[in-house]
């Protein structure tokens, strides 16, 4: 589950929506294949520019394949 704080403009709202959206499909099919586990992520800020993305998970294989996803993955239909 991805958390969000309180937006104040509907600009900002969009674009931290938008980032939520984006990193809720990086991570979609990442699955632990020893634990059975979602990565568990959250996203903290007021602003696009201020948000904070925190990701944590059941152990190191599970944050190695949530890292991956995110920094690598690319989303189609955006």
């Amino acid at each position: 589950m991805v958390e969000c704080s309180w937006v104040h403009s509907t600009l900002e709202q969009a674009s931290i929506h938008d980032f939520k959206r984006v990193t809720e499909e990086k991570l979609r099919g990442v699955l632990c294949p020893e634990h059975r586990q979602r990565p568990r992520v959250r996203v903290i800020g007021t602003s696009i520019r201020e948000a904070k993305l925190s990701v944590s998970g059941c152990c190191d294989r599970l944050m190695a394949l949530a890292n991956h996803a995110l920094a690598n993955q690319a989303i189609a239909n955006r």
